[in-house]
């Protein structure tokens, strides 16, 4: 084979990698890819006549991957992978979760969860057939979903928690805890956390070395100090013993591991790194199956929550 024959081949191999790198990146931005199979060396050239010669050269490619299952679709300027080479296979409750899923990512602020969220439907959705993506355009079809009521009133807040999550400065915060009491600390904030129809703001209370989820709707205040936050942060470890039935069929947590089985069954759990509060929450429903061994503070304050609760009634 003639060696100009050989270098053509190869450069179009190249080429096709090169676009394929940018489809599952969601970065197939229409000028870079022109750009990729036009052999001008000018923008001006590029923009002239010539650049009809290379779409019709991008289109032949185009109708190389739709032979090998990879339907590509032009959408505003970039190129879209509507189905990949490697498709999986989804039903009718996938395709729902996905969309429901694209439709909160419209009303969820900006920032690092939303663009991790953004990140994760466009893989999956590479990954549709054409199915998939039928059964995606009836849903849209036929769906009016609405989210819109969820944080549209924290909007604000929750752009200015994104911000000093960002930031590399501690913070001092006002919140009002779940007995309307007003506590201030100074933290770092790391991240914001959502569940089903709340958001909450997770900081690392300095001090104590533990991490706490609040509540944005229980905000009052925000301010950023000079202070920049620490490197490495030493977190308090809680060491909690559980036992009966419970300690049978309890599932560890990510943050958590069994140092310690006992000859009658109970179990002693280490667990690092999970908000206190939620902690707290979590064990105080396992009622006279747990109890926290350390540290006492962390005790002492469950007893606490635990007379209160019972003086409720």
């Amino acid at each position: 084979m003639p060696k100009k024959f050989k270098e053509k081949y190869n450069n179009g191999c190249i080429k096709m990698f090169q676009l394929l790198q940018m489809l599952y990146e969601n970065n197939a931005e229409y000028d870079k890819v022109i750009e990729i199979f036009s052999d001008t060396d000018t923008i001006s050239e590029k923009h002239s006549g010539k650049n009809k010669k290379t779409t019709v050269i991008l289109n032949k490619y185009l109708n190389t991957l739709r032979v090998f299952g990879i339907n590509v679709k032009k959408i505003k300027k970039h190129f879209v992978m509507r189905s990949g080479a490697f498709s999986l296979n989804f039903d009718m409750n996938d395709i729902k979760s996905v969309y429901l899923l694209s439709q909160f990512l419209k009303i969820l602020p900006d920032g690092k969860t939303k663009k991790g969220l953004e990140k994760f439907v466009d893989t999956i959705e590479s990954r549709f057939d054409d199915e998939a993506n039928l059964m995606l355009k009836t849903i849209s079809t036929n769906n009016s979903t609405d989210f819109s009521f969820y944080y549209l009133n924290l909007r604000e807040q929750l752009e200015r928690c994104e911000e000093i999550c960002q930031d590399k400065f501690k913070i001092n915060i006002q919140y009002k805890s779940d007995k309307d009491i007003l506590i201030e600390t100074i933290c770092s904030a790391k991240q914001i956390i959502y569940d089903t129809k709340n958001a909450y703001l997770r900081i690392y209370k300095n001090n104590e070395r533990i991490y706490e989820d609040v509540p944005i709707s229980r905000i009052i205040s925000i301010k950023k100090l000079p202070t920049q936050k620490n490197p490495v942060e030493m977190t308090t470890t809680v060491v909690y013993k559980l036992k009966g039935r419970l300690a049978k069929v309890y599932n560890l947590k990510e943050n958590e591991y069994i140092k310690e089985t006992c000859p009658d069954g109970s179990k002693i759990i280490i667990n690092k790194d999970e908000p206190i509060n939620q902690l707290l929450k979590r064990l105080m429903r396992y009622d006279y199956d747990c109890t926290i061994i350390s540290p006492k503070i962390l005790r002492d304050e469950m007893m606490k929550m635990i007379n209160d609760t019972l003086n409720n009634y």
